[in-house]
């Protein structure tokens, strides 16, 4: 494996997984938050930097670590949810003994929502970006490389002296977002794109217009869409540059917009790609035109959230679904020969034993393609979160040999 440079200014990297429990820590697509962030630092600030995906690489953090130290860096930006930071600050802390003066900077959605705890709890980092990294980040490195104070930028958090300091909580965003440009998979070792890349993502916007209590929604409640043609211009590209015959819309609900979304499914359509594709969406967003028209633009697979089969339980999470909805948008995609992924959650705040069972049997009802069951996790920045830190809906959590333990 190896990148076109010997030495790269700056690094941005994706780290891996602790341990590799599911399709997610050793995945067969590249890292999107820092491929988009890694393109708007070419494009717009002339800095071409280095992108390590340790996860698509399949590297250790040994292999990890040594990977960046041979390209010497002055940088380095690492992205991270909130379960991978421990990892994060284990590569930042080796950086700091391996390279003189090297700046670690953090980004990624926990860090979004809870930046002065995050820098309290990990000292280690230089800086944290939170909110959307594009501009705060370019701003910040051009600012480092230059030598100049970095004191009053929005969204960048250090510590001074001790205590913890920020201009402005959150980053500018690019209201239009076709000003971020197209994620940089140029950018990645593409010896490792070769081997394990097998699809890639894309966007057509960013937020999510829906309330669910379990959601942080990073990217806000107002939705920004993308120029359809020039999404539809990156498909085309990612066929014919990168030979790859499926792609995953990583859009919080990709058909918010019924009307952009037919525009899209018509024009990957009039343009004859042959591309195959998934999706998430939400069930009220649909209905037999738009179903049809995503199948026939390449749709093989869509995946929805029901959560609950309790309908008490349905309310309380702000979802704006009921158990009908859910069942004929099922049966839309069954007769459009789309398969269906069905999302469940269990431990919802005040689940009951009833609530559990009522959602089994509503899962068995629908019998969807594929069924997804998760845990409730409060993630920073979500309601859930609130509710728990306020001693709320029945949900404890408590550390038994530094592990996190939640229950209900």
């Amino acid at each position: 494996m190896a990148f076109s440079n010997k030495h790269y200014d700056v690094i941005l990297v994706n780290p891996p997984a602790e341990y590799v429990i599911e399709e997610y820590d050793h995945p067969d697509y590249p890292n999107i938050s820092i491929a988009y962030i890694g393109n708007y630092l070419e494009k717009n600030g002339g800095i071409t930097p280095a992108l390590i995906d340790a996860r698509l690489a399949r590297l250790s953090f040994v292999e990890t670590v040594d990977q960046i130290v041979s390209l010497n860096p002055s940088i380095v930006g690492i992205t991270s949810f909130t379960h991978s930071i421990p990892m994060a600050a284990r590569i930042a802390q080796e950086l700091k003994q391996k390279l003189n003066d090297i700046v670690v900077v953090l980004g990624g959605f926990h860090t979004t929502f809870l930046p002065e705890r995050t820098l309290h709890e990990y000292p280690v980092f230089d800086y944290l970006v939170a909110g959307e990294g594009e501009v705060a980040f370019l701003k910040l490195i051009e600012s480092i490389l230059a030598g100049n104070p970095c004191e009053t930028m929005n969204g960048v958090w250090y510590n001074k002296f001790g205590k913890i300091v920020n201009n402005n909580p959150k980053a500018d965003i690019l209201r239009d977002i076709d000003e971020i440009g197209e994620p940089g998979w140029h950018l990645f070792d593409q010896d490792v794109i070769k081997k394990f890349c097998r699809y890639l993502p894309v966007i057509t916007q960013r937020g999510c217009p829906f309330q669910c209590n379990f959601c942080s929604r990073p990217y806000g409640n107002k939705v920004r869409k993308r120029n359809n043609l020039l999404v539809v211009d990156e498909i085309e590209r990612n066929v014919n540059q990168y030979n790859v015959k499926h792609i995953d819309f990583y859009d919080e609900t990709f058909s918010a917009n019924k009307k952009a979304t037919k525009q899209l499914c018509s024009e990957i359509i009039n343009r004859g790609i042959n591309v195959s594709w998934c999706c998430t969406t939400h069930v009220n967003t649909l209905d037999n035109e738009i179903v049809h028209l995503m199948k026939k633009a390449g749709c093989v697979e869509v995946r929805f959230g029901v959560e609950s089969g309790n309908t008490e339980i349905i309310n309380q999470m702000k979802k704006g679904i009921t158990k009908k909805k859910i069942l004929e948008a099922h049966e839309l995609f069954k007769e459009a020969k789309i398969t269906t992924t069905a999302f469940f959650i269990l431990g919802h705040p005040n689940e009951s034993l009833k609530s559990l069972w009522d959602t089994v049997k509503f899962a068995i009802r629908i019998n969807a393609d594929k069924t997804a069951i998760g845990i409730m996790v409060p993630y920073p920045g979500s309601e859930i979160w609130n509710m728990v830190n306020e001693g709320r809906g029945g949900i404890k959590i408590s550390r038994q040999n530094g592990a996190i333990i939640i229950s209900n």
